[in-house]
């Protein structure tokens, strides 16, 4: 999962690049107009329509289906053939063909009370590996993005991460959500990460923690099941920036595997959480 390759000609730099700039310039775009519909909608001027899809703490508003269809309609017409994977009840893939994974709003709890932050989050995914990720974050309003090959970027800026520093001395990131707290190999892992660390911070979303590994606000990030649209985009990006990604079960279809377990971050952090996620579950 960690060793780079080029990509396949299909996707090669120059088309990987112009499919980076309708993927930021859609992100952007939409992103704002669903901050300003919420902001509107809160302020009484509209309904966001929220329901709940898993849990209370899991919803979905009008604003993440709308996002989703637009972004489905411009990234068809920018890469004709091209499949989707999104979260709100899309899948329109091949298992194994190229495929954009899409996560409209990333963080709607947030998104829906006016915490910040949220992000709109599209990965290219061929032949299972993150080709391209782009991440537009609400608090920054600023695209973060990285093409194959092509380092780590927020907007025009490549981004460059501080030396690495040990889990004593490293700001991590998590979200401990509901199934984890079911879990006795989660809390375990919690722990024992959190005891090491430094500093532990929770998002709400879980594109902006790659986006704050990114930038160098922080130096490692983990969480359990997740989905292959939670983590496209970041992946691609956290590889780009010198970083690691380890999907713990090491699923040979990410892209639709139920749940995933991912540790992304500096090499040695990676390394070390692992370590830690493997003991807590025997070996």
């Amino acid at each position: 999962m960690n060793a780079p390759h080029d990509p396949p000609a299909a996707f090669d730099r120059d088309r990987l690049l112009r499919l980076k700039d309708v993927a930021a310039h859609h992100a952007r775009d939409l992103g704002r107009w669903a901050r300003d519909f919420a902001e509107r909608a809160r302020a009484g001027d509209g309904d966001l329509g929220v329901t709940s899809k898993t849990s209370p703490g899991d919803v979905v508003t009008f604003a993440d289906a709308e996002v989703q269809r637009r972004l489905v309609e411009a990234l068809g017409e920018a890469a004709p053939g091209v499949g989707f994977v999104g979260e709100e009840g899309l899948d329109a893939s091949v298992p194994g063909a190229p495929t954009w994974v899409i996560d409209p709003i990333d963080g709607t709890h947030n998104f829906v009370r006016g915490y910040p932050g949220f992000c709109v989050s599209i990965g290219l995914v061929v032949d299972g590996d993150s080709v391209l990720g782009v991440i537009w974050d609400s608090v920054d309003d600023a695209v973060y993005w990285a093409a194959r090959g092509e380092g780590a970027w927020r907007d025009g800026a490549r981004v460059r991460r501080p030396e690495p520093r040990p889990l004593a001395q490293a700001l991590v990131g998590t979200n401990f959500t509901s199934t984890s707290a079911r879990s006795s190999v989660d809390q375990a892992v919690f722990y024992e990460i959190v005891r090491r660390a430094a500093g532990v911070r929770e998002s709400g979303a879980c594109c902006r923690d790659f986006c704050h590994f990114v930038s160098g606000r922080s130096d490692l990030f983990w969480q359990f099941d997740l989905k292959s649209w939670d983590v496209a985009a970041g992946v691609c990006l956290v590889r780009e920036a010198g970083g690691s990604v380890v999907f713990g079960d090491a699923p040979d279809d990410w892209v639709h595997a139920p749940g995933l377990a991912l540790f992304a971050g500096e090499p040695a952090l990676v390394d070390e959480a692992v370590a830690v996620w493997r003991a807590a579950r025997g070996g």
